[in-house]
């Protein structure tokens, strides 16, 4: 199990510093895909995270999460081939934020876990956590594809990685259309 968690964070390491331009501009690419709307009374349209009693949202300059929370334990760089600008993952105890360029800012494009100290804001879900606990949280209305439960709610995504029907991977993500 820990070979498959470790092999998880290394393809979303690799995900973030590898993803390259099909020749479009994508600095405003979300603008042309209509959210989805969500007609469920007192359910969120999109997912956020919070962290202690910061809330952390998909696309949000990450100089404000840095204000709140205060200065990550480390920051990794690399020249973004997606974009124009610095790709950066900023580690906070528990999570990895990943970034974007967009504009003059840093923006938050994906969160994930990388220990059992975090969990998801509405299902209190953790690294070991039973997927069933996850369904029981967050609905029937997903997606499962080799291993991985992907809920969704408007451009934002809430995925789950599971090895024998515990949580090994959890990930906050926001549909970039690269």
């Amino acid at each position: 199990m820990k070979k498959l968690y470790l092999l998880f964070l290394a393809v979303m390491t690799i995900f973030v510093f590898t993803a390259c331009d099909n020749g479009q501009n994508p600095e405003n690419s979300n603008e042309n895909i209509p959210p989805e709307i969500n007609d469920t009374p007192g359910v969120p349209s999109v997912f956020s995270f919070k962290m202690g009693e910061v809330n952390i949202e998909m696309d949000e300059d990450i100089s404000a999460i840095i204000g709140k929370l205060g200065e990550p334990l480390g920051i990794l760089e690399q020249p973004s081939c997606a974009f124009d600008g610095t790709d950066r993952i900023f580690s906070y105890p528990g999570v990895q934020i990943y970034t974007y360029p967009k504009g003059d800012a840093d923006h938050i494009h994906t969160i994930g876990f990388f220990d059992d100290s975090v969990f998801t804001t509405e299902g209190k879900i953790r690294l070991g956590s039973n997927i069933q606990a996850a369904i029981d949280a967050y609905g029937n209305d997903y997606k499962y594809e080799t291993g991985m439960y992907t809920f969704t709610r408007g451009l934002t995504f809430l995925e789950f990685l599971v090895d024998d029907d515990i949580i090994i991977g959890i990930t906050y993500r926001l549909h970039l259309d690269l």
